[in-house]
């Protein structure tokens, strides 16, 4: 899926038999590289086209041992354990076995040279208020969300200070609501709420946007930011504009000036009529020019109205969001992917934000009481009705990134590759029936 050449560096992919990692394998193998390593607990998915080290990431010997003999020279570090698992275990993966992992790449003996890391979208969000086109320039919260985001912040901040640490250079990827092929939590979740008989309530009005992202594109910037490592971006050409995303949508301009007002005109005058026709009829008034331009509250708004045309931006050292670049308003995503699977609710009851807030907190003190891992919570009334996208700029600058499997196209691979699990699942049931 990478269409980036081979650069026949040596990589160890850290968690590479996980969801991301996997595909992040599978891309290095398809784009031609010939040293491809994968350190994970377990082992599984590939064949002899890739050398395995099975060890424990918080344990140096087990991450000596696979450095020293893979000889890697590009190592990306993807290992996470999943949402809700407790403390101990992200902080034994996400903090204990970071710090192990770059104590180890910045021994002299290590030949290691670049670290991709994978953080999260997450670090950034407190829980408390909406993400509305949020950047690279926006802190940790004081508070995070929860523990998960907590370690994943401590994790990429160990990762972004050991940049420039003798040789090595260190960048961190934050996707956003990964999706595809190879995922069993979030597809689970929607895949429950069909059957437990749920997808008649809708938590808000739907009038929240939130970024999700094929884990192929995500993959895509794993390695995109690791052959960059080591590279400037120019600051003159902060100054050019960049395409537009328009794989699901089709080709479509970028809405200026008066001839695409935001929201519907349903009284429009003359002069919006006249504007309008102009559009259509590709007319382009300097006006219209707008979009090209950039305004003080732009990323780059310093950086590109720099004379010294021989400076530039490095990419080391630095965090990139990372996202379809094509929000979506929620309900709209759960029930493309409920109709995906077969299922399309036939009416809507329609809760405030308030009472599935309360709802959830019920379920929660619930489930400590029963000791049962709660299935409504109030962070997923959060996911349902707050504001969560992101600008992808940086990114799409610095990296050259840009989306290669559109939101429709991904959603569609997503849940055919979980239909085909669930056909391999019933088999399994009605085999051991007949035994």
């Amino acid at each position: 899926m990478s269409n980036s050449p081979a650069t026949h560096e040596s990589y160890l992919v850290v968690g590479g038999c996980g969801f991301l990692g996997r595909h992040i394998v599978e891309q290095l193998l398809g784009r031609g590289e010939t040293q491809v390593s994968v350190f994970d607990i377990v082992q599984r998915h590939f064949d002899n086209n890739v050398t395995f080290y099975i060890g424990d990431l918080s344990k140096p010997e087990d991450v000596d041992n696979a450095l020293n003999k893979s000889k890697a020279t590009v190592v990306i570090h993807t290992a996470s354990p999943a949402h809700g698992l407790g403390r101990a275990i992200y902080e034994k993966v996400n903090v204990d076995g970071t710090r192990t992992l770059l104590d180890a790449v910045v021994e002299s003996s290590s030949t290691v040279r670049k670290l991709v890391y994978t953080s999260t979208g997450g670090v950034i969000y407190s829980g408390k208020e909406d993400m509305v086109n949020a950047d690279e320039r926006l802190d940790y919260p004081a508070v995070p969300l929860d523990a998960y985001n907590e370690t994943k912040v401590a994790a990429e901040k160990m990762v972004l200070r050991s940049n420039g640490e003798g040789d090595l250079l260190t960048c961190a990827i934050r996707p956003v609501g990964i999706f595809g092929p190879g995922d069993r939590q979030m597809i689970n979740g929607f895949y429950s709420v069909i059957k437990n008989g749920q997808t008649k309530w809708q938590i808000g009005d739907n009038t929240n946007l939130g970024d999700f992202t094929y884990v192929g594109n995500v993959a895509h910037a794993h390695l995109l930011a690791a052959d960059k490592l080591g590279t400037t971006y120019p600051y003159s050409s902060l100054r050019d504009p960049i395409s537009s995303i328009d794989i699901s949508l089709g080709q479509h301009r970028i809405p200026t000036s008066q001839a695409r007002p935001i929201g519907p005109n349903t009284s429009p005058t003359e002069a919006d009529l006249l504007a309008a026709r102009k559009f259509e009829s590709d007319q382009v008034d300097e006006s219209d020019l707008r979009p090209v331009l950039r305004t003080k509250m732009d990323h780059f708004a310093v950086e590109s109205s720099k004379e010294d045309e021989s400076g530039g931006i490095e990419i080391a050292g630095q965090a990139f969001f990372i996202t379809n670049g094509e929000p979506i308003y929620f309900w709209d995503f759960a029930r493309t992917v409920w109709r995906q699977l077969g299922h399309v609710p036939s009416y809507t009851i329609v809760l405030s934000t308030a009472i599935g807030l309360i709802l959830a907190t019920l379920a929660e003190m619930f489930s400590k009481f029963s000791g049962k891992e709660p299935g409504f919570t109030r962070f997923r009334v959060s996911q349902a009705t707050q504001q969560r996208y992101y600008d992808i700029e940086k990114a799409r600058r610095l990296l050259g990134y840009h989306p290669i499997v559109g939101l429709d196209d991904g959603m569609n691979r997503w849940t055919t590759w979980y239909r085909g699990e669930l056909e391999k699942q019933k088999e399994v049931l009605e085999n051991e029936k007949t035994k």
